[in-house]
């Protein structure tokens, strides 16, 4: 009963929220040459994934025609209810990018494509019904395959695409997602999206901060996204088995900022990867991520896995007012995020936690913006207080807030 009790008055201190908070999922998904490779006989599957991801906004890389557009809003964004929208369809060079939405929660204000040597990629521009705040999403599909030659075409590619978002407000909340075809972090077209320059007002950032190369190498095995097929099927997807990360989400730096908008990095998913398929099918044996048929439908409906993120209304997530400093979740069961202000000349932060005796229970230095992830070990339940020293250039600034503990 003294732990029950201990609990609620922690939830009572830290959950204190507003009666409505405005959240939005993003999924992006590569649907693999649709309608024309089969696409009629994986629409069941679609449907399926489509039901059990429940999205608001859906992005899919791989369309081919207006046709495709309304077959997909109909059978299967449409498949329950009456709910979904879409972009109308622009017929670019090889296949192209498509949206649908929420009509009860997002607003369509504008489509426009940025032109490259390859592909076009989307702009599309997007409004929250409930509290008014407006975002991008830009839709990639970058060259396919390795070689110099592909890495130079999507570094082209990635360089048409920074020199907008540089161009954009540091204000500006954008997404950029879809499928990459990038093999490993220091590609020069991911530090060309994600690297820090003279302007960083379009600086896209990793959510999972996953550094090395991804491509068959286990160690990043719970963010691989192609392919869910060990072998190659009649709709002519790729086989091979789980062993890439080309699809992804990222996500511009005011996202971090008392901009409005949050992004809950722990909402980052790839969808039915359990971490435990490393180069085979997604429906290999069991998958501790879904259930064997929503497996299955992932199988057949692509050789791509749907990636999502949840963005919020920032009055429902973010820190008490005069606490400029952000811990998601707190509560925190496994782990926390500790994010601390943003400053163009920063150089690196120390983040210590203690307990009510003083005790030094975590430490961390860093030299990433982003912030550090405390991960709770063997950490009781209690209140906990977190001391963030961050260095830039020219001077020190010190920041103090709590963290609660919770089983």
């Amino acid at each position: 009963m003294k732990t029950n009790s201990y609990k609620f008055l922690v939830l009572f201190f830290f959950i204190i929220r507003p009666l409505y908070v405005e959240t939005i999922k993003v999924v992006t998904y590569n649907i693999l040459n649709f309608p024309e490779a089969f696409g009629t006989q994986r629409i069941d599957d679609f449907a399926a994934v489509i039901e059990h991801l429940q999205p608001d906004v859906l992005v899919v890389q791989e369309m081919q025609s207006q046709t495709g557009v309304d077959l997909f809003l109909a059978s299967v964004m449409n498949n329950l209810d009456n709910l979904f929208g879409a972009v109308p369809f622009h017929d670019g060079p090889d296949t192209d990018n498509a949206l649908f939405y929420r009509t009860d929660k997002i607003a369509f204000i504008s489509a426009d494509y940025l032109t490259t040597p390859h592909r076009d990629i989307a702009e599309y521009t997007l409004r929250m019904i409930e509290s008014q705040k407006k975002f991008y999403i830009y839709s990639v599909h970058f060259k396919a395959s390795q070689g110099a030659s592909n890495e130079t075409i999507r570094l082209e590619e990635a360089t048409r695409l920074r020199n907008h978002l540089d161009s954009l407000t540091a204000e500006t909340n954008f997404l950029v997602l879809g499928d990459f075809n990038i093999y490993y972090s220091d590609e020069p077209a991911f530090q060309k999206l994600t690297g820090s320059f003279a302007n960083n007002n379009g600086r896209s950032n990793d959510l999972v901060q996953a550094v090395g190369t991804w491509h068959e190498n286990s160690d990043f095995a719970a963010i691989h996204t192609q392919s869910t097929r060990a072998e190659q099927l009649e709709d002519g997807g790729a086989g091979g088995g789980l062993d890439d990360r080309f699809d992804m989400i990222l996500c511009s730096q005011s996202f971090f900022d008392s901009s409005g908008l949050f992004i809950m990095p722990e909402s980052y998913t790839v969808y039915g990867n359990d971490g435990g398929h490393f180069d085979v099918a997604i429906n290999y044996g069991y998958n501790q991520a879904v259930p064997p048929d929503m497996a299955d439908a992932l199988h057949y409906a692509s050789d791509h896995l749907p990636v999502s993120v949840t963005i919020t209304d920032d009055i429902g997530y973010s820190v008490p007012e005069g606490d400029i400093v952000k811990i998601w979740p707190n509560p925190m069961e496994t782990h926390a995020l500790i994010r601390f202000p943003f400053f163009d000349d920063f150089q690196n932060a120390h983040i210590t936690v203690t307990n009510i005796l003083g005790q030094r229970v975590f430490h961390s230095e860093t030299q990433d913006p982003m912030g550090v992830t405390m991960r709770r070990e063997a950490l009781p339940v209690g209140i906990y207080f977190v001391h963030i020293t961050v260095e830039t250039k020219y001077q020190t600034h010190y920041y103090h807030t709590k963290l609660a503990v919770v089983r």
